[in-house]
């Protein structure tokens, strides 16, 4: 099966796993989520179920209650 493909209720992390490290190594597409996810989601082509989009936005509100900046993190690997 095409993991492109949006399934109701199957989580794809490899579709997940290309999400996070986009949003780790690229800070335009960072920048434009921070202001509106669903439409930098659209813009770089992904199509995430709502299992999925749920799971990430449960991540990025961790994210933000640990107090983890990631232009921060995504300065320090690049050292």
């Amino acid at each position: 099966m095409d993991d492109s493909m949006v399934v109701p209720d199957e989580v794809r992390v490899e579709v997940l796993r290309r999400l996070a490290e986009q949003a780790m190594s690229d800070p335009s597409f960072r920048a434009q989520a921070r202001d509106d996810l669903d439409a930098a989601l659209v813009a770089h082509g992904y199509e995430l179920n709502e299992r999925e989009l749920t799971l990430v936005r449960r991540f990025r509100e961790s994210l933000a209650d640990a107090g983890v900046d990631l232009d921060l993190v995504a300065e320090a690997r690049a050292e």
